[in-house]
């Protein structure tokens, strides 16, 4: 599984459902994505980052 394009399909779909979280769910992308750049492993990260959408939604 491809995690970034994962993660970033996953915060489009969070944004258009919730819109007035915008700002939450990209912190949570950006995040997300700076851990898996800086060596963090891609799957928990993911999970991390539903984690984090399932608690705005």
């Amino acid at each position: 599984m491809d995690y970034e394009a994962e993660l970033l399909s996953e915060a489009r779909k969070a944004i258009a459902a919730h819109p007035d979280h915008r700002c939450e769910i990209i912190d949570l992308y950006t995040l997300a994505v700076s851990e898996i750049e800086d060596g963090g492993s891609a799957a928990h990260e993911y999970e991390l980052f539903m984690g984090g959408i399932n608690e705005i939604q």
